[in-house]
């Protein structure tokens, strides 16, 4: 089995080729800022089937219940995903150098 050695050319095409997904990446705080979007739209629509709900102008109280509950569960995760990360903080912060 012949196995080819790693020329200059081929180390130059891996870092071009990790620029490019550098450019493609979302930093954290952007995919932080989408979730919350995200979560707060779920809010928003749960907010207004039951508004339509109340007016009358819903006829299946099931798609009410299940914004609802996406809404709910959206901001549940979000709330333990939250206190993990300031327990992971404040665990960090108690390690001694």
């Amino acid at each position: 089995m012949k196995v080819d050695n790693i020329t200059n050319q081929s180390i130059l095409k891996i870092d071009a080729f990790d620029n490019n997904q550098d450019s493609k990446r979302s930093s954290f705080t952007d995919m932080l800022k989408n979730s919350l979007q995200k979560v707060n739209k779920l809010q928003e629509a749960s907010d207004k089937a039951n508004q339509d709900l109340v007016l009358g102008r819903v006829d299946s109280i099931h798609e009410v219940m299940i914004a609802g509950q996406k809404a709910k569960t959206s901001l549940e995760l979000t709330t333990a995903i939250t206190r993990k990360a300031i327990d992971a903080y404040k665990e960090v912060m108690r390690i001694q150098v």
